[in-house]
């Protein structure tokens, strides 16, 4: 393969793909499929006519999973046609037998710890979206979209549960495209095995998977955008063009958009993607802004023309949820005495929003529970621009305190205090329900079927005794060295520092390292799941450095078959036998 000119490798587009643009076909077929969910979906609308605003709901959340499903079924037909090209050696129907054994064998312990602690874990937060889903109604606070999805989910299933079931199988999808794509390109099979086998043991990927939670799919999302990224420059190196198919920046564009709305931490990808692109060389200016432009669009026509459409007007909103974020560190400060020269006077302006004296007594570093009981309604925005403005003095009179305090938040997400806000109720099964989710939590998974004494036991003594022993409560820490997030941490930041010698890995880190920037700075509380993505992408950058370290660049060499894999997929340009070294 010689040497492209400069044009043809900062060309949008590889050479020949103009002549492949998205059929008809496969846009008829994408429409067939989710035309044929969003018909069966209207078959489970209640008989009663309902309000207005629970219509909406309806329509809008069968309108998702059709879109969904009609996206779904264009990416995989695209795979498996137009986008299994010759030169193309990322494809995966080059390695289809790969990735559906690997597939396999992810899927299957995930759905054991999914079977086994059934129907899940419902924290406060989850019991909340059962509620509101099965009455119809969205919940603004966690995520409009996560209340849209939960309930076309459960509407569509009949099981709550299924929002975790659907976290299983995208998660097992993602780690077989990683694990089959190295190992196809050369990985060590010795490499490969052994981070296959770390994975499928590993205690909390099994239980965060099955979190009932936005944070879980908003990881996944997350997860998927930087293995496009790796995809897109992998193939960059491989062939010496541009990593980019026609359908690479409209699928980063809703990924990304649709991440933003799950969680608002997200936001860091609609900045670092398009820059990923462009300073890889991957695309101009102009594409990288219509990628931004079109991120942000996308974003905005849910906020403003879908999400007023099914809430109810709530004017202090944006005050809530802005404390939600002050109180950790607010706490952090008052507790521990900062300096101030006015202390009577910044007294006076945080009790006119929540009570000094919850702050001081009642404190705990990882998560303050003033905002429960403590508040001081209404939450005008005269007062929030006044707490705002003391506490900003704060952090600027008292800067070793707040990165103190964020250092001990973030090193419970990471799983390092015993006080974070683990994914499980831990020793469920040894108190009474009524203890564990009050009375009116008892009705309501009673109600719904969703009672944890359901579970098949012989797989449930299993992973009772995982989770448990796993944890450093309750009797736990035998098997505590699992919930160590910071070797995931410290493997990201060792990628993107060696941004110079291999940019493929540092690249797809940063993808997952902007984010958990965003958790460092903002974060209300210490839960895992905030960075669910990086406690999975521990497990995959050893594997991913290993890879880039060792396969060599593009070869001249004779394109050979690719029959082995793929039947008729033609030939791979960069010949894979010189990319393996099974060592």
């Amino acid at each position: 393969m010689g040497v492209r000119s400069e044009v043809a490798t900062t060309s949008p587009f590889p050479g020949g793909w103009r002549r492949f643009v998205p059929s008809g076909g496969l846009v008829l077929l994408a429409l067939l499929a989710g035309g044929i969910v969003f018909g069966a979906m209207r078959l489970t609308w209640p008989e009663t006519p309902l309000p207005v605003r629970e219509r909406r709901l309806l329509q809008t959340s069968d309108m998702l999973l059709a879109l969904v499903m009609a996206v779904g079924t264009f990416l995989v037909a695209w795979c498996l046609t137009l986008g299994a090209r010759r030169e193309d050696p990322t494809s995966v129907r080059h390695r289809w037998r790969l990735f559906l054994g690997l597939w396999a064998v992810f899927a299957l312990p995930l759905l054991l710890w999914w079977v086994g602690e059934w129907p899940g874990h419902f924290h406060s937060d989850a019991r909340q979206s059962l509620l509101v889903s099965s009455q119809y109604h969205v919940d603004p606070w966690l995520s409009s979209l996560w209340g849209i999805w939960a309930h076309g989910l459960h509407r569509a299933t009949g099981q709550f549960s299924a929002t975790s079931l659907f976290n299983v199988v995208i998660l097992a999808a993602l780690l077989a495209d990683f694990f089959s794509l190295l190992l196809h390109l050369g990985l060590s099979r010795r490499v490969g095995t052994l981070f296959i086998a770390l994975v499928v043991t590993s205690v909390p990927l099994g239980l965060m998977v099955i979190n009932l939670s936005h944070d879980i799919i908003n990881a996944l999302l997350r997860l998927g955008i930087a293995l496009i990224l790796l995809r897109v420059l992998t193939r960059r190196k491989l062939t010496g063009r541009s990593g980019l198919t026609p359908v690479t920046l409209p699928v980063l564009a809703l990924l990304t958009a649709v991440a933003t709305l799950f969680r608002g931490d997200s936001m860091a990808l609609v900045l670092y993607v398009p820059a990923a692109l462009l300073f890889s060389r991957q695309v101009r200016v102009g594409a990288a802004v219509a990628l931004l432009l079109g991120t942000v669009a996308i974003n905005q026509v849910f906020r403003r023309g879908v999400e007023p459409r099914l809430l109810q007007p709530w004017v202090e909103m944006p005050q809530y949820y802005a404390m939600s974020l002050l109180l950790n560190p607010l706490g952090f400060m008052v507790t521990n005495h900062y300096v101030t020269r006015t202390p009577e006077e910044d007294k006076a302006v945080i009790e006119a929003v929540v009570a000094h004296s919850c702050l001081k007594d009642r404190y705990v570093i990882e998560e303050s529970p003033c905002y429960w009981d403590s508040l001081r309604p209404p939450l005008l925005p005269e007062k929030m621009a006044a707490l705002r403005s003391v506490f900003l003095r704060m952090v600027r009179d008292n800067p070793a305190l707040m990165l103190s305090n964020r250092l001990i938040t973030f090193a419970g997400t990471l799983g390092l205090s015993p006080r974070a806000a683990f994914p499980v109720l831990p020793g469920r099964e040894a108190y009474p329900p009524e203890q564990v989710f009050g009375m009116a939590g008892v009705e309501l998974l009673q109600k719904h079927g969703q009672e944890a004494s359901r579970a098949p036991q012989a797989v449930a003594r299993v992973t009772h005794w995982l989770r448990d022993a796993s944890l450093p409560t309750h009797g736990g820490r035998s098997l505590y060295f699992p919930w160590n997030g910071l070797p995931a941490l410290l493997l990201t930041l060792w990628l993107v520092s060696r941004w110079r010698t291999w940019p493929v890995s540092a690249v797809t880190a940063g993808a997952v390292l902007a984010p958990a920037l965003l958790v460092f700075i903002a974060a209300p509380a210490s839960h895992p799941t905030y960075v669910a993505d990086l406690w999975v992408f521990g497990y995959l950058a050893v594997p991913l450095a290993w890879f880039e370290a060792r396969v060599p660049r593009t070869k001249s060499a004779a394109p050979l078959s690719a029959d082995g894999e793929g039947g008729s997929a033609g030939a791979v340009d960069p010949a894979v036998t010189d990319l393996r070294h099974h060592g």
